[in-house]
């Protein structure tokens, strides 16, 4: 890594200054007046020596890094010991390290392997770097449009007002993830309530797209529901995830896909750490799928933005242009853009994607009177609007179901049905007694129509009831 590239990180240490330690003094070897020996007059495996030595000897200093996106540490160059890598640092280094500070030759201290990890975990935590927002701020755009065509030129989707400003709304919300931040909430992260959908075939290389978009360092690509308990710890340090087969999730899996989209901050245990504690959420989602109809909630729809690829995937050019691509995004959330205002038909786009209920046609005809005459109770006389309903009535007038097997998987079902078609769930003590849930049809004042029943039956205990 290159000397300009070391001058990016923040050091956290009273002010020593941007560099690493360990050059530049005219006694290289002042340091080591600070440490502390034992009776034996060879070094303490103390935190305080460790530290120490990691800031100094010229061999270990400036190595490591805290990812403050990952949270992971990082090492800047080779280790001076065998078997390292400049990748994260994980367990085994630590017990080379530790067996390297333990040699006779060179601090023959008596250290653990978890004080090592402690120590280099403290140094790291001095030295923060970013990756994702140096590279944001590194880019520069050169003022050519691309970021409102890109589902269009690149991911094949049809030339529409509707792709367009999905796209606006896409890139600004992953810059928006980075970005953004709240000096009094540090560990909140930017609203996005969304998740794009890629639609097409199997093979249209969807996935490789994202990939190519979002950087393969900073992409995830996973079929696993976030119900699961790894699932927000594998997405740290990523920038964009995908998530795969959404056709083939149940309509739980879909649920728990809505609260991880809408998160600002994840908690959990990261490596080194005791305790779990909160994380700004800074990644975007996106759904790959081949089918066309896949959302099983009416609704929760609007939390997802459907784009159809039947088109050709440019990955090459996506590769190309990826850079001005995040440099105009960059630029659009500088200058305001509101990322949350999704497309004007984004709904009508939405419920074109849900997998209907069989039954939804048969209850919406019973409700609307569109069914023959004996399909209705008594209470309700034929030709007039149904002001309300309950889920046991529909079941056995509208689908034909004996009363015996009205379980709860039914009417949960049946509810789901009249709340899709517009049907509002109210409980209240009713005037013919009772207190059990039923349906209003959307637009009637629940008040009003308690009025009107409590006066009919007034009328009808004075015998004045008019005949209809």
């Amino acid at each position: 890594m290159s000397s300009s590239k070391r001058k990016t990180l923040t050091v956290f240490d009273g002010g020593r200054g941007t560099s690493p330690p360990g050059g530049g003094d005219s006694n290289p070897d002042a340091w080591k007046s600070q440490l502390t020996f034992n009776r034996d007059n060879n070094v303490e495996g103390t935190l305080h020596n460790l530290i120490l030595i990691m800031e100094h000897d010229e061999r270990l200093a400036g190595l490591w890094w805290l990812n403050d996106s990952s949270n992971q540490v990082k090492l800047e160059r080779d280790p001076p010991w065998r078997g390292g890598s400049r990748e994260e640092f994980i367990d085994s280094d630590a017990y080379e390290l530790a067996a390297w500070l333990q040699h006779p030759d060179r601090y023959a201290m008596r250290c653990s392997d978890e004080q090592v990890l402690k120590a280099v975990i403290a140094v790291a935590r001095r030295y923060r770097r970013h990756p994702i927002r140096e590279f944001l701020a590194g880019l520069k755009w050169d003022g050519s449009p691309r970021v409102e065509r890109m589902l269009v030129d690149l991911f094949g989707a049809a030339d529409t007002a509707y792709s367009r400003r999905a796209a606006q709304c896409f890139m600004v919300s992953a810059v928006a993830r980075v970005l953004w931040f709240d000096a009094k909430q540090p560990s909140v992260g930017a609203q996005v309530d969304f998740m794009l959908v890629l639609e097409g075939e199997q093979g249209k290389r969807k996935s490789s797209a994202l990939r190519a978009l979002f950087g393969s360092q900073w992409f995830v690509e996973t079929s696993e529901s976030p119900s699961s308990k790894d699932f927000y710890q594998v997405i740290q340090g990523a920038w964009g995830v995908e998530i795969g087969e959404m056709d083939s999730f149940s309509k739980a899996d879909v649920t728990s896909v809505k609260t991880a989209i809408t998160r600002r901050v994840d908690k959990f245990r990261a490596p080194y750490e005791r305790v779990p504690r909160s994380y700004r959420r800074e990644c975007v989602f996106a759904g790959t799928t081949n089918e066309h109809q896949y959302l099983r909630d009416p609704t929760g729809g609007r939390r997802f933005l459907p784009a159809r690829t039947d088109g050709e995937v440019r990955i090459d050019e996506i590769v190309s242009q990826r850079e001005q691509l995040w440099a105009e995004a960059a630029q659009m959330f500088d200058d305001g853009f509101q990322w949350w205002q999704l497309p004007d038909d984004a709904q009508e786009q939405q419920a074109a994607r849900y997998v209907g209920d069989s039954w939804e046609g048969r209850v919406e005809r019973w409700v609307d009177m569109r069914m023959a005459e004996d399909r209705y109770p008594g209470r309700l006389k034929f030709g007039t609007k149904i002001d309300w309903t309950t889920t046991d009535e529909v079941l056995v007038h509208a689908i034909g179901l004996d009363p015996g097997k009205h379980g709860k998987p039914e009417q949960m079902r049946v509810s789901a049905i009249l709340k899709t078609l517009g049907w509002e769930n109210h409980r209240r003590r009713w005037p013919e007694g009772g207190r059990e849930p039923r349906w209003f049809r959307v637009g009637i004042s629940i008040d009003e129509w308690l009025a009107g029943a409590s006066r009919e039956d007034a009328a009808q205990e004075a015998g004045d009831v008019p005949d209809f």
